[in-house]
């Protein structure tokens, strides 16, 4: 039988980040109206991509960024939404329908609060919200354990979750995924919202640093990566120096001192 490299279903956690173009919207019925049009995109990717398991959106996607144009200053205050509230019941609904996890960022005045939502809609944890009795890390989907913070408790995490407004507003991913060991997942916002160009590039990185998928500057593009509970925990247990081991879609690599040394080029004469 051939070999395959592909992680067992039991073994892969399917996760998905997601180019969401920044949307501009000034009334509640607008944020609900978005709120849908996720939920709408959640259950198609499932029915496209039946192996996911968590799906990641950027920062500001479900409310959209304050403008700030000078125009209308106080608009944001008109699409501010409570946690639970209309649209969590919204994004609740698409997690129970496709049977998936998600991390979704729900807009206030001053700054976006993460969460990150189980397969049965229920809020598991939140990072910047007001419910400080929620951990930092939980276990995620198939047990994986997920952390939306980015700061010394998500070392305890399998896979570390970034969602930034700006390319300097997390730490390089790969950095972050070779200091903590883990998985790094990074949904970035895309296209022009009417005041501000965003860069895209969503991307899950490797425990050992390798990039394992990456979106373009596409509006809405989406890059589906399989992630291996069993090679991070084997990982994590050994005393082998991050270079000696790769990511699920990389295969093994054998340590450096255990390669024979290359023959030096025989050029014959003329």
């Amino acid at each position: 039988m051939p070999q395959n490299d592909t992680p067992a279903s039991d073994d892969a956690v399917g996760v998905a980040v997601v180019n969401y173009k920044m949307p501009r919207l000034r009334t509640r019925a607008e944020v609900l109206a978005n709120a849908n049009k996720i939920r709408q995109m959640i259950e198609g990717l499932k029915l496209g991509l039946p192996g996911l398991d968590l799906v990641i959106f950027p920062a500001y996607s479900t409310h959209g960024l304050p403008q700030g144009d000078g125009h209308d200053d106080d608009a944001m205050l008109n699409t501010v939404g409570s946690i639970p509230g209309n649209e969590t019941a919204v994004l609740a609904r698409a997690c129970r329908n496709a049977q998936v996890w998600g991390v979704f960022s729900l807009g206030c005045p001053a700054e976006h609060t993460l969460v990150l939502m189980d397969d049965q809609g229920d809020i598991v944890q939140a990072h910047r919200g007001t419910d400080c009795d929620m951990p930092s890390v939980c276990a995620g989907p198939k047990g994986m354990t997920v952390s939306l913070s980015d700061g010394h408790s998500a070392s305890a995490a399998e896979l570390i979750v970034g969602c930034p407004v700006e390319s300097t507003a997390l730490p390089a991913p790969q950095a972050l995924a070779l200091a903590h060991h883990s998985y790094v997942a990074v949904a970035n916002a895309a296209g022009f919202d009417g005041v501000r160009c965003h860069f895209g590039r969503s991307a899950v990185i490797g425990f050992d640093g390798h990039t394992l998928g990456e979106c373009g500057e596409e509006d809405y593009g989406i890059q589906f990566v399989q992630l291996s509970k069993r090679l991070i925990r084997e990982a994590r247990g050994q005393a082998v120096p991050p270079q000696g081991i790769t990511s699920a879609s990389c295969g093994p690599r054998s340590h450096p001192a255990s390669r024979a040394p290359a023959e030096a080029p025989h050029h014959p004469r003329p």
